[in-house]
């Protein structure tokens, strides 16, 4: 009592004891509340990286918890360094998604949030990887020894034997002579040199196996006799002589025209209730052997992927201030050729057995092509009656189609059915090509929808549609049922006016910028999706927004030719 006493009297008399005291209440108080607030406060924590090991341009996923429900300040840092805002493609409590920059690096992956770091994580670029060396393997040029066999079939599988070649193909690819311009003698292989100028890579399902010593590819479309040659890392091998078996027929590639190509796309008027994200998919044109190169010449803002499923992939994050427009502008170069094909129409055989998993996607119905409706295969079978060669049987179907139903200029509403063709006897160019795709589909003849754009000779475009019919032995060869009903357009004065000349051939004025329904999968299960049906290009997403996107406005442009070379 004595000492608590002397101490009140001390703490009464002495103002700088009372407020040195005050001073230790207060940071007791504090130290307590900053305990408190730790023990109670979520710590982000990392469970996994899907794929944890990776190269730039993969999506990837930080699956945890504790991340927010919105990005705002925070951040995912990859060895030391935090991603740019680009790099985010979703941000949610228990998932972050995101795109891997040109210059991620290995080592330990954290996610920030309100001043809490996670634990670590670990993820590989594997363009770093190290990867056992044998022999130099890698480092030397490809070498050709030999091929399976003398001469071949376009869609045949061959097989070459060398050296170097790769492990795995990664980006490698075997590339083969096609005849540009008609340059090339069928039997003049002296000049191998002028041979390698005009050559074409199969696409990805050419490739059967890929070793280090062998390789098993299918001819590709447009394939001519000549070279064969192997490129690894930008190395190309020396050429190789190989024949093409042109029994069955040949394609000619000619009158190239060079078109400076250019559309724009654009958002505004956004609303929302939260930090959101809007992505945006503009397509890419095709590459095909009458398209065979396409260069990206401009693109901006730049995008957050390149290229991804032949789309060009823009995203951007808004706010309730933030609703300026946005306009995402895409200016390509590619070439174009005329295409003929010249058809020994007695050599056309049905598919050969084993290859209909090849063809299944050209083969089945799919979201657009309704080859399963009974009044297509009705009709089918009455337009063919007994005819077997499948050529033959296309080709009737392609003259029927062009006597019995009329072309409609304008292209018609978005929800509009082909099949309503039955009824009404017209349909626009879309209706046409979808109708036709679905008739040799229940034909069990490989067809595909393509669609993009038709030039006119005033540089006018416009959105069109039409197809390829796949015949064993020569590849895909072009139909355009529309032009052959007589669509009306400004035409070219080099332009066939013959209806039959779009059996078999096209002109250069067609770009292509997708073969057939192309499904995509969104980049969350939770975005609003926005389709464009009977666009330029056929594909299940164009567009995407979060759910705090209230709303917004877009406008895509036709695709406008801004030169021809």
């Amino acid at each position: 009592m004595v000492f608590s006493g002397k101490v009140s009297y001390i703490v009464r008399k002495h103002p700088i004891v009372r407020f040195l005291c005050c001073l230790v209440i207060i940071g007791i108080i504090f130290v307590s509340v900053l305990i408190f607030d730790k023990k109670n406060k979520a710590v982000p924590h990392i469970e996994s990286i899907v794929p944890s090991v990776g190269i730039p341009g993969d999506v990837v996923l930080i699956n945890g918890e504790n991340f927010g429900n919105t990005r705002d300040i925070s951040f995912v840092e990859f060895s030391g360094n935090k991603l740019t805002a680009s790099s985010y493609i979703s941000w949610s409590d228990n998932c972050i998604k995101l795109v891997l920059p040109a210059n991620v690096k290995d080592g330990l992956v954290v996610v920030g949030v309100n001043g809490e770091v996670s634990n670590a994580a670990l993820f590989a670029n594997e363009i770093d990887i190290p990867v056992p060396v044998e022999n130099s393997v890698q480092l030397t040029k490809p070498v050709v020894n030999s091929v399976s066999v003398e001469k071949g079939k376009v869609g045949d599988v061959i097989k070459i034997f060398g050296s170097n070649f790769g492990e795995s193909r990664n980006n490698s690819k075997v590339l083969f002579t096609i005849d540009y311009e008609k340059k090339i003698e069928e039997n003049d292989l002296k000049s191998f040199a002028s041979l390698t100028e005009n050559m074409i890579s199969c696409d990805e399902t050419g490739y059967e196996f890929w070793s280090n010593n062998e390789i098993e590819v299918r001819i590709p479309d447009g394939a001519c006799s000549g070279a064969i040659v192997v490129e690894v890392r930008d190395e190309k091998s020396d050429p190789i002589k190989f024949t093409v078996d042109t029994s069955v027929g040949k394609k000619n590639f000619s009158n190239k025209k060079i078109y400076l190509l250019q559309y724009t796309a654009d958002v505004a008027d956004v609303v929302t209730t939260d930090v959101s994200t809007i992505t945006f998919r503009c397509p890419i044109p095709c590459t095909t052997a009458s398209q065979p190169t396409v260069e990206i010449t401009e693109t901006v803002p730049e995008p957050i992927l390149l290229n991804y499923q032949n789309n060009l992939i823009h995203q951007i994050t808004k706010n309730r201030n933030n609703t300026p427009k946005t306009v995402f502008k895409q200016t390509f170069v590619l070439p174009v050729y005329k295409v003929e094909s010249n058809v020994n129409v007695a050599k056309v055989t049905s598919l050969k057995k084993g290859s209909e998993e090849l063809f299944e996607q050209y083969l089945v119905p799919d979201d657009i092509i309704p080859s399963d409706d009974e009044k297509v295969i009705a009709l089918g079978k009455e337009i063919v009656k007994k005819e077997k060669n499948i050529y033959r049987q296309a080709k009737l179907v392609y003259e029927y189609m062009c006597e019995k139903f009329m072309i409609l200029k304008t292209v018609r509403k978005a929800e509009s059915n082909p099949l309503d063709m039955f009824v009404d006897n017209f349909g626009d160019a879309y209706d046409f090509s979808v109708m036709y795709c679905a008739i040799m589909r229940s034909l069990e003849i490989p067809c595909v929808t393509n669609s993009g754009i038709l030039i006119g000779k005033n540089m006018e475009t416009r959105s069109h549609w039409w197809n390829e019919i796949y015949i064993n032995g020569l590849g895909w060869i072009p139909v355009d049922v529309s032009l052959g009903a007589g669509l009306e357009y400004e035409k070219w004065l080099d332009d066939s006016e013959d209806k039959m000349f779009y059996f078999g051939n096209m002109d250069n004025h067609h770009i292509c910028f997708s073969r057939g329904w192309t499904k995509l999968k969104p980049f969350s299960k939770d975005n609003r999706i926005v389709q464009h049906p009977r666009s330029f290009a056929l594909q299940s997403i164009w567009e995407e927004s979060s759910e705090d996107t209230s709303k917004y406005s877009s406008y895509w442009s036709v695709p406008v030719v801004k030169g021809v070379y």
